[in-house]
């Protein structure tokens, strides 16, 4: 091989590991990529498998297997409890039969100029509620026909809604009552699939990039090997042709 042909061979060479180390270069990004994907994946799949949701253990202490909806809530505490929902600067008794239907509600104020729904008068001792009088109607449309076991614990603990007892009192979760939260479960093995499999889509990926890193390390060190071969070649010639003009 001539001088010129072993200077174009090593050109080539010097190209082709550089498109080799780039291609490994875009791999390992790739790679990174995926790591980030499956530690999203697996907060996801965390948070998941240890929401919590509303539970309520009758007074003979029996629990409950499933978890409230607002709805069954109502329908299990038959008139013991009203849930209530902020709208507009004021509480409205939700009810699960009103299904984003508008309903209108009375208002009462007092001689201080406050002015409460007839689901917070009702609440009142009745000294206090004499102290309020018609004022007029509020129209109040629900934001949701019903509330599923962890719209209800999340609306309860952000304040959108509260539950309250016979005598008007507010029920908290954490007091001395036949409420108390849980960990949800029903979702559990949903999330548990979504997880195998989306994991199981990344891992393929991962070794179809492993397998492709190794076949370009493969190639570096034949390229290496190869340039180091040219260069010989070209030491050679360029000794060969000093001898010659010397």
């Amino acid at each position: 091989m001539g001088l010129a042909a072993s200077q174009a061979r090593l050109l080539l060479l010097t190209a082709r590991k550089s498109d080799l180390e780039y291609r490994a270069q875009q791999i390992t990004n790739t790679e990174m990529i995926l790591a980030m994907q499956t530690e999203q994946i697996a907060r996801e799949y965390s948070l998941k498998i240890s929401n919590q949701a509303v539970f309520y253990q009758d007074p003979s202490g029996e629990q409950l297997s499933t978890c409230l909806s607002a709805s069954t809530l109502l329908a299990m505490g038959a008139g013991n409890y009203k849930i209530l929902e902020y709208s507009d600067g004021n509480w409205f008794e939700w009810k699960s039969d009103s299904a984003n239907n508008t309903t209108t509600e009375r208002l009462y104020t007092n001689d201080e100029g406050k002015t409460i729904s007839e689901a917070i008068w009702e609440t009142l001792p009745e000294d206090e509620k004499a102290t309020y009088h018609a004022s007029g109607t509020a129209q109040y449309t629900p934001a949701n026909n019903d509330y599923n076991a962890l719209e209800l614990l999340e609306c309860l603990q952000n304040g959108t809604l509260k539950i309250v007892n016979a005598a008007g009192e507010d029920v908290t979760l954490s007091g001395n009552n036949n409420f108390y939260t849980g960990y949800y479960t029903d979702d559990d093995a949903a999330a548990e699939a979504e997880y195998q499999t989306k994991t199981a889509s990344i891992q393929v990926k991962e070794k179809r990039l492993q397998n492709e890193l190794n076949q370009i390390e493969t190639q570096q060190k034949a390229c290496d090997q190869e340039i180091d071969s040219v260069k010989k070649i070209i030491e050679k010639n360029i000794e060969r042709t000093f001898k010659v003009f010397s």
